[in-house]
Formats: C-alpha cells, structure tokens, sequence
C-alpha cells in the first residue's frame, strides 16, 4: 500500500527496501493494514470498531508501551494474532527491554 511505504521512507526516513520489508508483516491481514491506514490519516487509535485480537487493541497496546511507535504496535498486533501465547508474555512482563 502506497501510504505505508510512505510513512516508512517519508516519516521514518528508511529506504524503499526496508521500507517493503517494515510494511510487509502490518500489510499481512487486511483488518490491521486497513485500521493502520486509518491511523496515518487520523494519527489516533480511537476508532469507532477497532480490530481486536485476544482481547486487545492498538489503542490498549499504546496504553501498556507508550514508547510503542504504531508501526511497532501494528506489528505486535500480528504477533498477538499468530503467536498469542508468546504476546501475552510480553504484555504480562510489561515489554521488557534487553
């Protein structure tokens, strides 16, 4: 999607190239790609049906980690999505830093 790219290489300074790679796991499932277009366009996480996966959304997910940029937490999102178990971890323990 145009827009992601766009972000990536416009506002996160990053070169086509690891643009496509940053934008590949958010662009995976149409709910997260479409709600994070929403976001470039509103810069909020209040919409009105946000996505929700194993009871979470990109907006609880900021409140837990405000330090989370949204394309970090899109891509968290992902993980909630295939790898719950290993994203509850993450959440539980705050999102340690190594």
């Amino acid at each position: 999607m145009e827009e992601i790219m766009k972000y990536f290489t416009e506002e996160k300074a990053t070169t086509e190239a690891v643009a496509k790679i940053l934008s590949k796991t958010i662009m995976k499932y149409d709910d997260l790609r479409d709600e994070f277009i929403k976001w470039l366009e509103s810069r909020s996480f209040d919409f009105e049906s946000p996505v929700t996966i194993e009871g979470y959304t990109v907006k609880d997910i900021s409140v837990i980690d405000p330090t989370m940029d949204a394309a970090g937490i899109y891509n968290f999102m992902v993980t909630l999505r295939e790898q719950p178990e290993k994203a509850k971890e993450y959440i539980s323990k705050g999102f340690p830093r190594k």
